[in-house]
């Protein structure tokens, strides 16, 4: 593959790095502690270790600081993560884990407690063990889960290879609760579907670019595609919300060979990030997005719609063209916080604005989903959602007279075999138009 670009990227990586450490070349902690809200602080602390009725945790204390910290700026793309969340994250950037192969989800959407399984992956240790979609976890090794989140469980499912987590779990239908002892495996994480269409369309999603092996699952897809006889491409990066810049560049330098890809604009100061190689993919293409498309999904798809090597259809993408800095922290958690912007080939800002689709596509694969909440109504008072005459949606009006309502969108049943695309063209106008557009694309080429 594309061996310079790899290089180019790490250079980028490695100047973002350097820009890190030179800001903490200084030392803040006199400067900090001049501060009478910083000494404020370092009192509060102190108060609450010395005089507060039941003993205090230091590490929830001072991570509730920062915290506070990052949220006073009021900014999505800064924000702190905790040692758990960053040694969970950096398993799955990875391309694996060590764990059970099962894919985890909240029941209930307002809490995100209660957990169920969504996924599991054909072959791994938890389908062999016999779990199925939609279990319900009750307890993990005699911990009670039931009111926890599905990454406070995954952490307790996840474990070394070998070793053994018991599962108590709930079948819906079944009156007793189901038990499992599991030997934790390591699952390989597949970023990357497919499907080959009618009339030699080749179909690849990406799910995210959060996975170093992205552009490596993307090509090994796609030529198994052409050797199955895929004369055309349709790339599906809705819902995609982005992840490694360097993904982002070797995914579009796949498909171009000459241009821009991607600039980068920090304080004033543009400059380019990567450029195209000669080689690439020349099959006709069209470029799938949705509204939750983002990032470097976006960067993608500037760079070949600018390019002028594939066409870009669905909705207007999200518009995050900034990027972050990643600060690994004494504690083993991680400071995000943001540093510069993607702008596109022709220095257009992604942020806010997004990539503008040549043909517009309504991305109807979901129900439309309807929250409301409130205050007013009787205690126990049904509350109910109508539209058009249709009731959509119930609540109960709690003691307090208050409610919280929403319409849940039918979750399509994943595919078992990761990479394999599950796929609804009856239920999916957007793919049938970027299908029809890309078609159209081929007969002009032949004609």
């Amino acid at each position: 593959m594309k061996r310079r670009w790899i290089f180019a990227a790490v250079l980028a990586l490695a100047a973002s790095v350097m820009f890190v450490n030179a800001q903490f070349s200084r030392d803040f902690t006199n400067e900090f502690l001049e501060t009478p809200a910083a000494r404020a602080l370092i009192q509060s602390f102190g108060a609450l270790k010395s005089g507060y009725l039941d003993d205090v945790d230091d590490d929830v204390l001072i991570e509730g600081a920062i915290e506070g910290m990052l949220g006073a700026l009021e900014d999505p793309y800064t924000y702190y993560k905790t040692p758990d969340a960053a040694a969970r994250d950096m398993q799955d950037q990875s391309g694996s884990f060590e764990g059970i192969g099962a894919v985890l989800t909240s029941r209930d959407r307002v809490t995100n407690k209660g957990v169920e399984v969504l996924q599991v992956y054909s072959g791994g240790p938890a389908s062999e063990a016999g779990v199925q979609r939609g279990d319900m976890f009750v307890e993990v090794d005699g911990i009670d889960v039931s009111e926890m989140t599905p990454s406070e469980v995954a952490d307790l499912v996840r474990g070394p290879g070998g070793t053994v987590v018991e599962l108590l779990l709930r079948r819906p239908g079944q009156e007793e609760l189901v038990s499992f002892a599991i030997t934790r495996g390591t699952i390989q994480i597949v970023s990357v579907e497919s499907a080959l269409l009618e009339d030699g369309v080749g179909y690849v999603a990406l799910t995210t670019f959060a996975n170093r092996l992205v552009t490596e699952q993307m090509v090994a897809a796609i030529d198994e595609l052409i050797a199955d006889g895929a004369t055309s491409l349709v790339l599906d990066l809705r819902d995609n919300s982005g992840g490694f810049l360097d993904q982002g560049i070797l995914v579009a330098d796949a498909f171009l060979r000459s241009g821009d890809i991607v600039f980068q604009r920090s304080r004033g100061v543009t400059q380019r990030i990567a450029s195209a190689d000669a080689a690439g993919y020349d099959l006709p293409m069209v470029v799938l997005v949705n509204a939750n498309s983002a990032s470097a999904s976006e960067i993608v798809a500037g760079a070949l719609q600018e390019n002028g090597r594939a066409l870009v259809v669905g909705e207007q993408t999200f518009g995050k063209g900034v990027a972050q800095n990643v600060l690994p922290l004494s504690n083993g958690g991680q400071l995000i916080y943001m540093s510069f912007e993607w702008l596109t080939p022709e220095r257009r800002s992604i942020s806010a604005h997004g990539i503008t689709p040549d043909v517009e596509a309504f991305d109807d694969r979901y129900p439309q989903v309807i929250a409301a909440e409130g205050r007013g109504a009787r205690p126990g008072q049904l509350v109910e959602i109508v539209v058009d005459g249709e009731v959509l949606g119930s609540a109960t009006a709690d003691d307090d007279g208050e409610f919280v309502l929403y319409t849940l969108s039918e979750s399509r049943p994943p595919s078992a075999v990761q990479g394999e695309a599950q796929l609804d063209l009856e239920h999916d106008s957007a793919l049938n138009r970027a299908v029809e557009v890309l078609l159209e694309q081929v007969v002009q080429a032949v004609n």
